[in-house]
């Protein structure tokens, strides 16, 4: 495909709509339409650039074929607009969270599969040189055994946040509170590293703010190898700086932010308690250090990757099973903290699904 690839943008009146609008134009590429249910901020965006505007989603795919479609849109509306575009023949590529619960995330994936189209997944935290760095090492064995990894942040918001719109923090306008409108890059980031666990037991809680759902999550996980970890992220508190720290029995690392310190064992820590001969021994420890990769960052980098998934087959940084994951994570900790019970992963989805109508109709509470 030799000519600039042309796109969409749905959801045109967001505030992470800039973002798109310069990745695109940074490519290259032709952003020939713009689609919102507000026509006043929608019209006004699509005549700054000269591309067509849309009231209707519908009306938009019948009068054209975008080779992309980018959905910004609250997260509601994420799985029905992905699937309309997709069964219209155009790729397409979400904004966070991927959906509301997994069953939509499912279709999604299941729409791709059939029209052939790519489903990309605008999870640009994986494309942080210190995140590259953190993958290639676990995928290359460099931490040897995966102990435990810890996940903390905080996203400090207030009352006029959570009042500026209706549809924020309840269960209809966004069938979460923390874990869907905050949390998805951090339990993406657990997921890309490690993949999916395979229990997760969670508190879901309200800690400050009178809403509807949670504004705070603390989660312990297991995994198939028996690596344990811990999530807590939170709307409610201050200031925590986001950290990710990953033990293993051969290196450490700690992620906080931009600084990144790196300890490698002297020897694996498996087999040092095998060799050592005093009860307290403790393996010699020294400052290491991984090659941060070079590339495009942020939403740039995303579609780039995208353009280069449509025109040469490589792989997605995120594809629609890849995004899946911190959704799916994310509905096990609220239907964890909810029936008090540890979840097996997969979860069942009919089961989820039945627990969020009753919150939504307001027949169960946090």
């Amino acid at each position: 495909m030799s000519n600039p690839l042309s796109f969409a943008v749905v959801g045109a009146g967001a505030n992470i709509y800039n973002n798109h609008k310069q990745a695109i134009h940074a490519l290259g590429g032709n952003l020939v339409a713009l689609c919102d249910v507000s026509a006043d901020v929608g019209k006004a965006r699509a005549d700054e650039i000269g591309a067509a505007f849309y009231s209707s989603v519908e009306t938009m795919l019948a009068e054209m074929t975008p080779d992309v479609v980018s959905v910004v849109t609250p997260h509601p509306f994420h799985a029905t607009i992905a699937i309309q575009a997709l069964e219209a023949g155009c790729n397409v590529l979400v904004e966070k969270p991927m959906a509301v619960h997994v069953a939509e995330a499912d279709a999604m994936i299941a729409a791709a599969e059939k029209s052939g189209k790519k489903l990309a997944l605008s999870f640009q935290q994986r494309l942080r040189p210190h995140v590259r760095a953190l993958k290639q090492a676990v995928d290359d064995g460099a931490f040897g055994r995966i102990q435990h990894i810890d996940m903390a942040t905080a996203w400090p918001r207030t009352n006029v946040y959570y009042q500026g719109s209706s549809w924020r923090a309840t269960w209809q306008g966004e069938g979460g509170g923390v874990l869907l409108n905050q949390a998805p890059h951090q339990l993406d980031q657990i997921c890309h590293l490690l993949g999916m666990p395979s229990k997760v037991t969670a508190w879901a809680r309200r800690k400050l703010f009178d809403i509807e759902t949670e504004d705070t999550i603390q989660a312990m996980l297991e995994w198939p190898s028996g690596t344990l970890g811990s999530v807590h992220i939170s709307t409610a508190e201050g200031w925590r700086p986001e950290r990710v720290e990953l033990v293993g029995s051969k290196r450490y690392a700690n992620l906080e932010g931009t600084t990144f310190t790196v300890k490698q064992l002297s020897s694996d820590f498996t087999e040092f308690i095998t060799t050592a001969n005093a009860p307290f021994a403790k393996p010699d420890i020294s400052d290491d250090s991984f090659d941060l990769p070079q590339g495009a960052e942020g939403h740039t980098g995303i579609y780039e990757n995208l353009q280069a998934a449509i025109t040469k087959g490589t792989p997605l940084v995120a594809d629609g099973a890849e995004g899946r994951m911190s959704l799916e994570l994310a509905n096990a900790m609220l239907y964890s903290s909810l029936t008090g019970e540890t979840i097996d992963l997969p979860l069942d989805r009919a089961a989820y699904k039945a627990m969020l109508d009753e919150l939504i109709a307001g027949t169960r509470q946090l």
